[in-house]
């Protein structure tokens, strides 16, 4: 997808350097910082390079999307703190990228879970906190007695057994799923929690921890917008490809964020 301004860059945080790519449509001076799926263990900014193109160019938004450390050589929290770091770099640095306006997240699956963990951590800890959130089929809780766990456990393209592989191999001790920060949809507090848009997938286990997590937010007040994506399956945004509905799924969304950015 031809995108006007596309490059690559070096996050230095301490410790460590964060691969990260910039993706400019040159439109609007608001901006995304996306965290790639991949179940924790993999997926980088090469694997999602076409999706965040997509949602450059149908969001006129800024994308720059952020490699972080995967487990399980880096396990829990050194995700959430790379996507905080990357976030509080990349907005003290925001000029140079050509933001002059807001600055949210988005991510999906493994990605979403450490958008909304950035979400609460941040706003924790009193640091600069994303203006939005958006969420694509997260990985929420390990949640294994969900409707939609039990109905698609041996479903479509992601199992159970697989999603319980991958909470085993990111968590680095069995107390972190109940930590808000590995599992956001246990979080209590909802003041100041970025609105958010959260789109979970009919045929996907992870589906009723992510809608859950949707009504927690409308019921504290927080604005949000919940959208279940009627046939789909786990990483139809990374398939639009060869689905027509999933693209225009990632269209709508995509439209859908510099105007809910605004309000």
């Amino acid at each position: 997808m031809d995108i006007p301004d596309v490059r690559d860059f070096s996050i230095k945080l301490d410790g460590r350097i964060l691969r990260a790519r910039l993706y400019n449509s040159k439109k609007l001076n608001d901006g995304i910082v996306y965290f790639h799926g991949g179940g924790f263990i993999s997926g980088s900014i090469d694997t999602h390079d076409n999706l965040c193109r997509l949602i450059s160019m149908e969001s006129g938004l800024k994308v720059i999307s952020v490699d972080y450390r995967l487990a399980p050589e880096s396990r829990f929290p050194a995700a959430v703190k790379d996507a905080l770091d990357s976030f509080e770099y990349i907005y003290n640095k925001r000029d140079e990228f050509g933001i002059s306006g807001r600055l949210g997240t988005a991510g999906d699956s493994s990605g979403a879970n450490i958008a909304a963990a950035l979400c609460l951590f941040s706003r924790d800890n009193k640091l600069k906190t994303p203006d939005v959130q958006v969420l694509f089929y997260p990985s929420l809780a390990p949640d294994n007695f969900s409707k939609s766990f039990m109905d698609f456990y041996n479903g479509y393209n992601l199992t159970g057994s697989a999603i319980e592989y991958f909470g085993s191999a990111y968590m680095h001790d069995k107390t972190d799923v109940l930590n808000p920060y590995f599992s956001p949809v246990l979080e209590e507090n909802f003041q100041n929690i970025p609105p958010a848009i959260i789109i979970s997938g009919e045929n996907d286990p992870l589906r009723d921890p992510a809608e859950a997590y949707y009504k927690k937010l409308r019921n504290n007040g927080i604005r949000a917008i919940g959208i279940r994506a009627l046939g789909m399956i786990h990483g139809f945004a990374t398939d639009f490809n060869i689905s027509e509905t999933a693209k225009n799924l990632v269209i709508m969304v995509s439209k859908m964020i510099p105007e809910f950015m605004k309000q």
